[in-house]
């Protein structure tokens, strides 16, 4: 009967799960327990189902068959307070900094669904298994369309759904491991506006020095700035859309050396992606660009009419629209918790936890185009400013990180046990040069409180509330991919509350 309805909860979470904000891009949320216990001793607490993502070897804690199906909403209010300049171009022609200014603040405040469904059944004495669909990954922030930070980014989603079939094995009375397979599933959607009116500006003065030296071009560059730069009718959308599917596997072990005391550990391994997609780029109006600005550019620089009709050629032409299939490298990082449950009394039990999360593997984006003939191998421009069939590159720059929690569970009645927990989460985002509006990362405190209400033997429901505080944190990003190189100076930080609730039957 399981494999018969498995189809459904597998659709509803690829279909549900929306973004959330993690540290780095980790979500936590793979059980409502855990949540309530603020993350700390997930490798031990192994009450329901959810073992399968906490620690596989708790499947022999559990009796008969069981499902637990949960979901979890998360409110991401992060707050990118940021000035935005262009410098690169002002830099070289004696000009001062230029604010770039736009409508909407940079907030970002996102309601997402973090849904996991896990099955689990006991096989025999010694052997157990189950299947779990979870999400360990995802990222997200949505900023006002045209709003002063466009360039960096104006969307930004990515997620990673994990299947993960596993099996349990008791070695002997206190000590039994757990083995699953991983099936990864990731999506990403980036969405960002390209300043190539700036691009158009930077070609264009640079025709000017070489032709009529440093002083023509410096006095043009006021003109020619103010009229092409960061405008609304020379700039482009750049929407990015990647998925993959790929596999890892999953590892615990779980140990008890005296009643009152449980130790456990869970490994999950990097997943390793060749995301495929497509790059779209809204297309402007090049014939009329040109015809109706060729001699406006002339007259505001002194160049002639074909030697300005080469430059725009050269900086901007119809392939600047073109877009077109595209391949990304991305690998999420292997992750291992080391949790530790010690039981002061038949009701009172406290637990702590350490993870470690490999994130330096994920040092940058890079999209890459498949088809490279049309840039001949190398920038088409000469320039390093081409926008059109360069890979497209973001440094991230992130080291591996720590968390450390600590958490305590009590039941209260019978029917009732009460949670609660605390843990410090450390971000791998620690360079203020790469904390940009796709990911404005920091170091996190992290509570949580809940309960388990026990309504007969076979059901019970949990809930719990969740609270993390993302640290102000210092920006000093800059724009990469397009060569543009804007910068956004300030600071960033943040909040993300979250409310869980699942259901758990035994049968």
């Amino acid at each position: 009967m399981f494999k018969k309805y498995l189809w459904l909860p597998t659709t509803i979470a690829l279909a549900t799960v929306n973004y959330a904000q993690g540290a780095g891009l980790e979500l936590t949320q793979h059980g409502t327990k855990e949540m309530a216990h603020g993350f700390a001793g997930t490798a031990t607490l192994l009450e329901d189902a959810s073992a399968i993502a906490h620690n596989p070897a708790g499947l022999m804690l559990l009796e008969g068959r069981q499902i637990s199906a949960g979901l979890s909403f998360v409110h991401a209010d992060i707050d990118y307070d940021a000035r935005f300049m262009r410098e690169k171009v002002e830099s070289k022609y004696g000009l001062p900094a230029y604010e770039i200014m736009g409508p909407g603040a940079g907030n970002s405040k996102e309601l997402s669904t973090v849904p996991h469904f896990y099955y689990s059944q006991r096989i025999s004495d010694s052997v157990a298994a189950g299947i779990g669909i979870y999400a360990p990954f995802g990222s997200g922030t949505e900023f006002p369309t045209g709003w002063s930070g466009r360039y960096h980014s104006e969307e930004t989603q990515q997620t990673a759904v994990n299947f993960n079939p596993t099996i349990a094995f008791k070695v002997n009375d206190t000590l039994s491991l757990g083995l699953g397979v991983v099936i990864q599933k990731y999506d990403a959607r980036l969405t960002n506006q390209l300043d190539i009116g700036y691009l158009v500006a930077e070609a264009v003065l640079e025709t000017v020095a070489e032709q009529n030296g440093q002083a023509a071009a410096e006095a043009a560059a006021p003109t020619v700035l103010n009229n092409y730069g960061s405008k609304e009718q020379f700039q482009v959308l750049n929407e990015i859309e990647i998925s993959s599917v790929n596999y890892g596997f999953s590892a615990g072990l779980l140990w008890q050396p005296i009643e009152p005391l449980r130790l456990g550990i869970n490994y999950r391994s990097q997943v390793s992606h060749i995301a495929k997609g497509n790059a779209e780029r809204s297309t402007l109006d090049l014939p009329n660009f040109q015809s109706d600005f060729i001699n406006q550019v002339a007259a505001d620089t002194g160049l002639s009419v074909a030697d300005t009709t080469t430059t725009l050629n050269k900086a901007f032409d119809e392939r600047g629209a073109l877009g077109g299939d595209i391949v990304s490298h991305i690998y999420l990082p292997q992750l291992v918790t080391l949790s530790a449950q010690y039981e002061l009394s038949p009701r009172l039990a406290v637990m702590s936890s350490v993870t470690y999360t490999n994130w330096s593997v994920f040092k940058e984006i890079r999209l890459e185009y498949e088809d490279r003939s049309i840039r001949g191998g190398a920038d088409i421009t000469d320039t390093g400013n081409d926008v059109r069939r360069r890979d497209l590159v973001q440094p991230l720059y992130f080291e591996d990180s720590w968390r450390v929690g600590l958490g305590a569970r009590y039941e209260a009645t019978d029917k009732t046990t009460l949670r609660a927990g605390l843990s410090f989460d450390q971000s791998p985002v620690t360079k203020a040069e790469v904390r940009t509006p796709r990911g404005p990362d920091a170091d996190r405190t992290v509570w949580g409180v809940g309960a388990t209400v026990h309504l007969n033997q076979e059901f019970e429901i949990d809930f719990a509330y969740g609270m993390q505080y993302i640290a102000k944190a210092d920006v000093n990003a800059r724009e990469n991919p397009a060569g543009t190189q804007h910068r956004a100076v300030g600071h960033s930080k943040g909040t993300i509350s979250n409310f869980s609730a699942q259901v758990n039957y035994r049968f």
